[in-house]
Formats: structure tokens, sequence, C-alpha cells
């Protein structure tokens, strides 16, 4: 009997961020099939450097097995984006400004023909990392789940069964919490990036960045651990009260911050244990988003 020819069909999955965009090529089964890949994003650029440069990742993955058929193209990407017809409607954050109002799937059709038929598929980067956490992470196997994912704001997706909750008994609108209010402001301002280097300013009186606090509290300098310690109450004071009322089996927090969970997490760890809350804390969040890419465009 003459042996048929197989192709192999796979995914590209790209999690795209202000400053870097990681790429990878995934089978049909959600396998990751090759290394993480990382490329500059060159998101302040001009529209066709960025989505020529789009381009160009996603040759690169397909030059890891040129042989195989590409079935879909999935970005976990920042918003404000239009995540049903791909059209970035980012404005005045200093990143991809210049693409606004682009669909991005004829865009990348134009620029690699062999992809004409794959299937184009998009998540807010936030979400993405929550469903690939829901379908294949450590907390898998809880129903209700609420990820926390703390950078330049304060980024939340609220899950049940597995699926993202954009309302409902104790969901903030569109599952969102970085616009509610905190203090004298949101609390957008407070658990971020600019949060941490206000409190920096505090104790220190000058701004620090999180690694830069991470590798003081290393060598036990006390105004460092003074620092988290702020850190870790405003997140106790701002966010807790809100996700209290979603009543999670789990909370997961994600991003770089997230490395220092040891310093800031750890009266909030107590506040959970408590609430018969488990905490788990995943500082490498981009393979995941691509298994809840992999996730949206296999299972809708």
């Amino acid at each position: 009997m003459a042996m048929t020819n197989y192709t192999e069909k796979v995914y590209l999955l790209l999690d795209v961020g202000g400053t870097q965009i990681k790429g990878a090529v995934f089978d049909e089964e959600g396998n990751r099939k090759t290394d993480i890949s990382s490329y500059p994003s060159k998101s302040r650029e001009s529209a066709d450097v960025i989505l020529d440069n789009f381009a160009f990742i996603l040759r690169e993955l397909m030059n890891t097995n040129p042989q195989a058929e590409i079935i879909g193209v999935g970005m976990a990407f920042p918003g404000p984006f239009d995540y049903e017809k791909g059209i970035c409607q980012i404005q005045g954050l200093n990143k991809y400004d210049s693409i606004y109002g682009r669909a991005l799937e004829p865009e990348m059709k134009k620029r690699i023909p062999e992809i004409e038929n794959a299937k184009f598929g998009y998540l807010h980067d936030i979400e993405a990392f929550a469903v690939g956490e829901a379908w294949f992470g450590e907390m898998q196997d809880e129903s209700k789940i609420v990820c926390l994912c703390i950078g330049t704001g304060t980024g939340t997706a609220f899950l049940k069964d597995k699926v993202p909750q954009k309302s409902g008994e104790g969901v903030p609108e569109c599952g969102w919490l970085y616009w509610l209010p905190y203090k004298d402001s949101i609390i957008d301002d407070y658990i971020s990036v600019r949060g941490l280097e206000r409190i920096c300013k505090e104790v220190f009186g000058e701004p620090k960045s999180g690694k830069e606090l991470y590798d003081l509290c290393q060598k036990g300098d006390e105004t460092a651990l003074k620092a988290w310690k702020k850190f870790g109450d405003d997140i106790i004071a701002a966010i807790l009260p809100v996700i209290e009322d979603f009543h999670p089996d789990a909370i997961i927090f994600g991003g770089q911050i997230s490395k220092s969970f040891t310093y800031f997490g750890k009266e909030f760890a107590e506040e959970c244990e408590k609430r018969n809350i488990k905490i788990h804390v995943q500082t490498e969040t981009s393979e995941k988003a691509m298994q809840g890419l992999f996730v949206k465009m296999t299972r809708g």
C-alpha cells in the first residue's frame, strides 16, 4: 500500500506587547512545537514598519517548518482593539498608534500569500493569558478564577468554568478593575508600575523599578521591603473587596511584578487563605497567552 504524505497543520501564535512580541508554533492538539522566540515590537514606528514587522515574525515562525500548512494565526493584543474584526484601536498610548483603524488580517495576507486560507483570531492579552491558565494551568480544576496582571496598569480577567465573564454577580464591567475608584484616583494609578514608583518616591525620595526593588530586597534592604509592603497593602485595600464579591476559588498573579510576590503578597495570601481562595503565581505569561489563543481559535 502506498504511503500518503502527511502535511502537519499548525498555528502561528503571537503575544503582542508594546516593547516585545513573542511567538511560537503550535500543533492541532495545542502542543507548542518550537521555542518561544522574542522580537522587538517596533510599536512606535510607521504603520508599514509595524505591519512588515508582524509579517517578518510570522515568516520566521513559518520557516521553522516550511512544509507545514498554516491553518491559523492568533494574536494576543493589548486594548483598545476590535477583537472580532481584528482592528487596532490604540491611540495616544505611545504604541501602535500608527496602525489605528487598520485590519490586521488583510494586511498580513497581502504580505504573506501562503496564509491566504488561514483563520485569524484575536484576544485581549490578559484574557488570553487567563483562558490559557484556565485550560492548561495549575488551577484548571477550579471553577471560578480571577487573573491579575500588574504592569503598566492593572490587568484583570474573571472566569467561570473556563469562560471569561464580562458581567454578572461580582464581576465589574467587562471584567476590568483598573477604572474603579481608589483613594484620590483609580486603581490603575496605584496597582501598577506608576503606583510602585509613587511609593518609592515616598520611601526613597526617588522612583525605582520593580527590578531595582527586587534586587534590594534580595540584599535585605529594609526600605525596599517597606516599599513592597506598602504596595501589598494597596493591593489588599483596592483589589480584595472587589474580588471578594465574585467568590473566586483561585487568584492567579501574572507578569513581571509578580516575580516579587514573595515581598508584596504575604499578607494578601493570608487574607485569601482565610477565604479559602487559592493563590498561584505565573511570572512568564506568554505561553499561557498563546494557549488561550489556541483555545479561542479551536473551541470558539
